[in-house]
């Protein structure tokens, strides 16, 4: 089943073929702008009407991506949503094209449907599903399309696709290879029943977003007919080949400024989904010449939790800071990546056996946003894309899933989708991060408004809001993430699961001097009933993660955990929060502007004791007017302190290699401190 020559060669393009370079060279002054214009129009109505139709909450906020592809499956281009998915779904394409175009059982016809959501050949993880087209004109393939989408239900051992305490594949539902689900344009019914009976948590959803997906296939196919029809296949052939060429000769000739040399990384995830550990994930960024080479050597060793990733998701979440920060500005296509090339071991948490569990693999493979971030910054510094040095994007997740019979009696399974679009922007070399940015997955993302969150769920806000000092200190100050907490409302109970993969140990470190992201606890308030005591007027509501912890306003138990959690029952009237971090800091906060703290502290972005022990500005907190001269003071002993406290480098090496996490941390990250592998992991 594991074809692994395929998965490794395909996020390339496939080489150029006499015709096709021919074809590119015959387009006219203005056809390549004019129709590759016309592409992204057509991926992006049929985009918009898998959106139309579609009813989940995921579809609906973002992570979705529609796209056009080759004839042999390369990328052309995309409307996102999210680039992961345009990325790996070039693979079942690919598949589709080896396994069945020969295959008399299966074949290939005008009019085919196909379906996927395994990881292996085409997902990131099993909650991602696409539904794939031939795209025939005059008998012949001329191109496929693919539209997919994150599903929040996939028939797993828990609720939701992100099953946090799966040990093997066989604990995470349906994974469906490519199939044919339908044939001269008509979806099998026996075939939608199949896929009903397997997602019986959501079964609605799952029919009504399956035909979503293959409404805005057809829909893309139509248009695609229609431009066959005017230009001919020849034309949209060299198209085709164009928009890939223009992708690559420019990431050619960006990577070739760059200076040439070794650029390292590390992080440290803190859970294995079942229970907090230490994970380590380093990178080696190689840059010669026009290549990249990514190389994630060092990795820790594969385990028996949710927490891994297969390596075409993690390919693709490079593509993800790739797409957006060095290359945004070429077209999106398979080019792209032609000059890249990856370097992940197999037997690692980023690519582990085909039988491991792996649907928490975003939160998971998103370590390779903070990883890019530092090795590109490094190398881009002295640069003419200087203005690209960013820390990124935080890579938590702490959006919950809720699973409930609904205040109108249906039964629900989703993302909690505002949080999942609400992390924080790092700081840049010249401005200040943004906050509560979005999701880095796809940019695009929408938070679902209050209103529309407890129209489809027993849920009432207490509070959605920034989270003040989440964002990394610095010069430049990293962008907030939120406060929110949820109370059960008009239903006896609700089911939550959630998975973050740093809610001890950030990933993000910010940039030259800049702190880190602040890592944010999983908070719950049980045995109370907050709705009647809030109707009876005598509790004073507090409005952040600080004030619930400290205040304990509804006198209940709190409850401090990690973000990650497997299925937990909150009552009617208990409450539970989904904040999020923000994102890292640029430089030194000594350097920062004492009136831009100040600032901060009117927008609520930063606390009075951050600017007084951090930043170290002297102020009237009434007036918030600075003294310009005591902080000054306050900074230059704060610099005395520091030269005190310094070491050399050979000292502090000497006595920091001495020092090892407690045994409870280590026990899945490998050998220490080098996370080689140490243990056999066996599954059934």
């Amino acid at each position: 089943m594991f074809d692994v020559d395929l998965i490794e060669k395909g996020l390339k393009p496939m080489p150029a073929t006499p015709e096709m370079i021919a074809a590119m060279e015959e387009l006219g002054p203005g056809d390549y702008e004019i129709y590759s214009e016309k592409l992204n129009l057509i991926v992006e109505e049929g985009k918009k009407v898998m959106t139309m139709m579609g009813i989940s909450s995921m579809l609906h906020s973002g992570d979705t991506m529609a796209a056009v592809y080759t004839a042999e499956g390369d990328l052309v281009t995309t409307a996102c949503g999210t680039y992961l998915h345009c990325v790996t779904g070039q693979i079942p394409v690919k598949f589709i094209l080896k396994y069945f175009q020969d295959d008399p059982s299966v074949g290939l016809r005008e009019g085919d449907v196909f379906y996927c959501n395994e990881a292996i050949y085409g997902g990131i993880h099993n909650p991602d599903q696409f539904a794939i087209m031939p795209i025939f004109h005059e008998g012949e393939i001329c191109g496929w399309t693919v539209v997919g989408a994150h599903q929040s239900e996939t028939g797993g051992k828990e609720p939701g696709g992100e099953v946090t305490t799966a040990v093997t594949r066989h604990d995470e539902g349906m994974k469906l290879t490519p199939i044919k689900i339908g044939e001269n344009y008509l979806i099998k019914a026996d075939l939608l029943k199949m896929m009903e009976n397997f997602i019986s948590r959501a079964p609605r959803m799952q029919v009504t977003d399956v035909k979503a997906r293959v409404a805005a296939c057809d829909r893309i196919r139509i248009r695609m007919q229609q431009l066959l029809k005017s230009k001919g296949r020849r034309f949209v052939t060299g198209l085709f080949r164009k928009m890939i060429k223009e992708s690559e000769d420019g990431v050619r000739k960006r990577i070739k400024d760059w200076n040439d040399g070794i650029y390292r990384h590390v992080v440290f995830i803190d859970t294995t989904g079942a229970e907090a550990s230490l994970l380590r994930v380093p990178l080696t960024l190689h840059k010669k010449g026009d290549r990249l080479t990514i190389d994630f050597t060092g990795t820790s060793p594969e385990h028996n939790g949710s927490f891994q990733a297969l390596a075409p998701c993690v390919r693709a979440h490079c593509a993800v800071n790739l797409y957006q920060s060095p290359f945004h500005d070429f077209p999106i296509s398979a080019g792209t990546m032609e000059p890249i090339d990856f370097i992940i071991p197999h037997g690692t948490i980023l690519d582990p056996d085909p039988e491991a569990a792996i649907s928490c693999s975003p939160t998971t493979a998103s370590a390779a946003f903070p990883l890019l971030a530092v090795t590109l910054s490094k190398m881009m510094y002295a640069s003419p894309q200087r203005d690209q040095v960013c820390g990124f994007c935080s890579s938590n997740s702490s959006a919950p899933m809720i699973t409930c019979v609904n205040q109108h009696g249906a039964k629900v399974v989703d993302f909690l989708g505002f949080p999942l679009n609400a992390w924080g922007l790092a700081a840049r070399h010249d401005c200040d991060g943004v906050d509560v940015f979005g999701f880095p997955h796809g940019p695009w993302g929408k938070g679902p408004d209050v209103e529309d969150t407890e129209r489809a769920f027993p849920l009432i806000h207490l509070y959605q809001r920034g989270q003040a000092d989440s964002g990394g200190y610095g010069k430049y100050r990293g962008g907030t993430g939120i406060a929110l907490s949820y109370i059960v409302h008009n239903a006896p109970y609700a089911i939550f699961t959630a998975s973050c993969k740093e809610s001890k140990f950030p990933t993000t470190t910010g940039l030259f001097g800049g702190y880190s992201e602040t890592v944010v606890p999983g908070i719950r308030v049980t045995g109370i009933d907050a709705i009647e005591q809030m109707k009876a007027g005598k509790v004073e509501l507090p409005n952040s993660d600080y004030e619930l912890l400290t205040k304990n306003p509804f006198k209940g138990k709190i409850v401090r955990e990690h973000q990650t959690r497997p299925p937990l029952i909150v009552k009617k009237g208990e409450m539970i929060c989904s904040s999020t971090q923000g994102a890292g800091g640029y430089g030194d906060c000594l350097e920062r502007p004492a009136e831009s703290v100040m600032q901060d502290i009117r927008q609520e972005a930063l606390t009075h004791w951050t600017a007084r022990n951090v930043y170290k500005v002297a102020y009237d907190p009434k007036t918030l007017k600075v003294d310009e001269a005591a902080t000054e003071k306050l900074r230059a002993t704060e610099r005395r302190n520091r030269l005190k406290r310094g070491r050399p480098y050979h000292k502090f090496v000497k006595e920091w290699s001495k020092l090892r996490p407690h045994p409870q941390a280590l026990k899945f990250y490998g050998t220490w401190p080098d996370a080689k592998k140490n243990r056999e992991v066996i599954r059934i």
